[in-house]
């Protein structure tokens, strides 16, 4: 038997009664947590042209859609996916050398659940699959350290949880893993500085590609089985066995994923909830600080800091911003927080967090990187003209997979993050609506969220 004829096998047999207590009481944090992305991202540019391809490309089809209209089940998984991810505030999962966005899977399993009638019992046990097979593969197998983008993981979690909420059989959702894990493959240059818009879009074309191979699998087209383990597959291609022994697995992916309290990428979290808490602490003055000298972890300093991925010198768009520690740091000190708002584009531009933002350096800290990712240290010093010093100093942050959200954190943070989009009355219903996953349909909650509109 291949890995993705047990990868299979393991999804076909995923029933809800499998989950835990906790995972049951996390899922519909994390599921509210995406919606709030989803509704956040409405109105932006690259998703109005997400919109617009769906318009010309998508049809009417039986799929509801968040914002309103109608759509076939790809173009809907491919427009849900790009809503969760574009605003990059959605969940994660952290391995020692790699991470993912395990939300990512959100919107293909919104889709199949939706397209099938599915309960939000379902919904729940589609996140839950998907989360954990990917989560496993960024633990198990090093893709991005071999030049392959984590979105490459998202062929093998959207088949295995979308063929079994499409009551697929064990060999359709193995023939639809393989097809789609052999040809839409991804590279880790989509993180390279200097970014582009691509970043928040990359795992929208991994949706369209999967949800199109499970729709032919499904007809009786058959896919390499051994696009792992045979010639020239992913382990020849990423010189390492991929042996995951998928008997052995639950699926509690969910209780390992980490929310992002902060609107930056994630590896960025413990540093800006540092600058936060230090300006609650300490009254600065921005135009007094010579400089903000900042001790990480080391993939905090490769994404973000300057290192393995390079450093975006001016920072001019979203994309850039959200993925540098300095510009961050900065206009966390100068804003007391960083939210949507802080990426808007006058703010990236304004002259106080530009000439701010050159005051910031990043180093490595081995100890620091030695704790990682049970922990995120980090300590950040802010040195006035007056020579005093002004230090603060963390460890993780609330949404840390050790720190998890509540379901009151959950709502604080997408009342945020839903701002302009909704009114009171409607957010209510959406929240209701989640926190009763058990006992609705899927086509309940997408009702609600199609009369949600861009800001």
């Amino acid at each position: 038997m291949t890995q993705v004829e047990a990868l299979a096998k393991y999804a076909s047999r995923a029933s809800f009664t499998d989950l835990s207590a906790e995972s049951r009481r996390q899922l519909p944090v994390h599921i509210l947590d995406s919606l709030g992305c989803c509704i956040a991202a409405l109105g932006a540019g690259p998703i109005m042209a997400c919109r617009e391809q769906l318009a010309d490309f998508g049809g009417t089809g039986p799929c509801a859609l968040i914002g309103g209209g109608n759509s076939n089940p790809v173009y809907a998984a491919f427009w849900h996916t790009a809503l969760v991810r574009y605003v990059d505030f959605m969940d994660n999962f952290l391995a020692p050398t790699e991470t993912c966005h395990t939300a990512d899977n959100f919107g293909p399993v919104l889709t199949a659940a939706e397209f099938t009638g599915g309960s939000g019992r379902d919904l729940m046990l589609g996140v839950a699959l998907s989360y954990t097979v990917q989560s496993r593969l960024v633990d198990q197998a090093n893709f991005m350290t071999r030049g392959f983008d984590h979105t490459a993981q998202l062929a093998f979690s959207y088949g295995a949880a979308c063929g079994r909420l499409l009551g697929m059989s064990e060999r359709q959702i193995a023939h639809a893993i393989a097809m789609a894990a052999s040809s839409d493959a991804s590279f880790a240059v989509i993180r390279a500085k200097p970014l582009s818009q691509w970043k928040g879009l990359a795992s929208s074309q991994s949706a369209l590609g999967s949800m199109h191979t499970l729709f032919l699998a499904r007809r009786g087209v058959e896919g390499p089985l051994q696009v792992i383990e045979g010639p020239l597959g992913l382990d020849n291609l990423l010189h390492m066995h991929i042996g995951i022994d998928w008997d052995k697995q639950g699926y509690e992916g969910v209780t390992d994923s980490t929310i992002k309290k902060y609107n930056s990428m994630i590896h960025t979290q413990s540093a800006v909830h540092c600058m936060v808490e230090l300006v609650k602490r300490h009254k600065i003055d921005p135009n007094q600080v010579a400089s903000i000298d900042t001790e990480v972890f080391q993939l905090c300093y490769d994404f973000a800091g300057g290192g393995l991925y390079g450093v975006d010198k001016v920072i001019q768009t979203k994309e850039q911003a959200d993925h540098s520690l300095p510009y961050l740091l900065a206009v966390a000190l100068l804003d007391g927080d960083v939210m949507p708002a802080q990426f808007e584009p006058d703010r990236i531009v304004c002259s106080d967090v530009q000439t701010l933002l050159k005051k910031v350096s990043v180093r490595p800290n081995q100890l620091y990187t030695e704790q990682y990712p049970r922990k995120m240290p980090v300590k950040i010093m802010v040195r006035l003209k007056n020579s005093e010093v002004v230090e603060h100093e963390v460890r993780d942050y609330p949404g840390l997979a050790s720190h998890p959200f509540t379901w009151e954190d959950s709502v604080e943070k997408f009342d945020k993050l839903v701002s302009g989009h909704l009114d009171q009355g409607l957010g209510r219903e959406i929240k209701a609506a989640v926190r009763s996953l058990e006992t609705i349909q899927v086509r309940d909650l997408m009702k609600l969220m199609g009369h949600v509109k861009a800001s």
